[in-house]
């Protein structure tokens, strides 16, 4: 087995990594084969002498066009990181001419892009003031970031993290170190005149607006549960916005209930525009972590000045 490996290895070529790749995101050859500036038919060789490589078909061929196997999904995924992988590389020693020590991509989560950001990049600029690197941030959802880290589209992710909202996931290749818990508490504006219910049962709050994020989020299904763990129907929200610290602001202008991270919730706990409905049962807490592939920690030095300026701002 590992001969066989060994063999393929040396017979993969970079152009045999973007054929793939474009095969499987076009799904057809001809399409392939344009964005490659190939012609069709030496796009369909070169296709064959990679799956005779694996011994095995990568891709399913229909009138309807072509798609990955399992194993051709796999292939191509590593395809991608690879790409990925190379291209990071020739954009550091690209910006290594113009005294600028790469590019670090990051992913943040909404919430964390919202209220962490700017002091990561203040502390990230402090701890590197000479070599500061060209810093790419985007955001997205969890399972969204960690699908492009695992790809290698990102390098580091900075995100609140429930192991439950991503249980489908493989995260073998990543490390997910926790930077500090986050509580989700429920809160509301004094105007509302909420009573806590002594007895921290939900549903006694169902005759109140809520804001909640969508059905599709971890912690709209985590409230839901929480709800019907007590027998009753989830809160319908009068507000549906995904996005937390914008979230805890619709609360304290007594517009509903919500359900927002305490660190979101304590500058307007601080100024009286909220309270924190602490008597109810608690939910699980989130926490917020830094992830990045294993790989390349062996690489990639900025990691290490991340996580330092990460675990000062958390």
């Amino acid at each position: 087995m590992a001969t066989h490996s060994l063999a393929l290895a040396r017979r993969l070529r970079f152009q045999h990594l973007e054929l793939l790749r474009e095969v499987a995101e076009r799904g057809t050859l001809g399409e392939a084969a344009a964005a490659l500036h190939l012609s069709k038919p030496a796009v369909s060789k070169a296709l064959k002498e990679i799956e005779s490589g694996f011994g095995q078909p990568l891709f399913e061929r229909s009138a309807r066009g072509m798609r990955p196997t399992a194993l051709g999904a796999r292939v191509v995924r590593h395809a991608r990181l690879l790409l990925h992988e190379f291209r990071h590389m020739v954009d550091d020693v690209g910006d290594g001419e113009r005294k600028v020590s790469g590019r670090v991509r990051v992913g943040m989560s909404p919430y964390v892009n919202l209220t962490l950001a700017p002091g990561l990049i203040t502390r990230l600029k402090r701890l590197q003031p000479q070599e500061a690197a060209a810093i790419q941030v985007s955001d997205g959802w969890l399972a969204g970031l960690i699908e492009r880290l695992l790809g290698g589209e990102l390098d580091v992710v900075l995100a609140l993290y429930a192991p439950q909202a991503v249980a489908g996931m493989d995260l073998s290749r990543l490390v997910i170190e926790p930077l500090r818990e986050e509580p989700m508490i429920p809160v509301a504006s004094p105007a509302l005149a909420v009573a806590p219910p002594a007895s921290g049962r939900w549903r006694e709050l169902l005759a109140w607006p809520w804001i909640l994020p969508p059905p599709a989020t971890h912690l709209r299904r985590t409230v839901d549960e929480r709800f019907a763990a007590e027998g009753a129907r989830p809160p319908l929200p009068v507000i549906e916005s995904p996005v937390l610290a914008a979230n805890a602001g619709l609360a304290a202008a007594g517009l509903g209930l919500t359900v927002v991270p305490a660190s979101a919730a304590a500058p307007g706990i601080a100024a009286g525009r909220l309270r924190a409905l602490d008597t109810l049962a608690p939910l699980p807490p989130t926490h917020l972590v830094l992830m990045y592939r294993r790989v390349a920690a062996l690489y990639l030095p900025w990691i290490e000045v991340f996580r330092a300026a990460a675990l000062e701002v958390a």
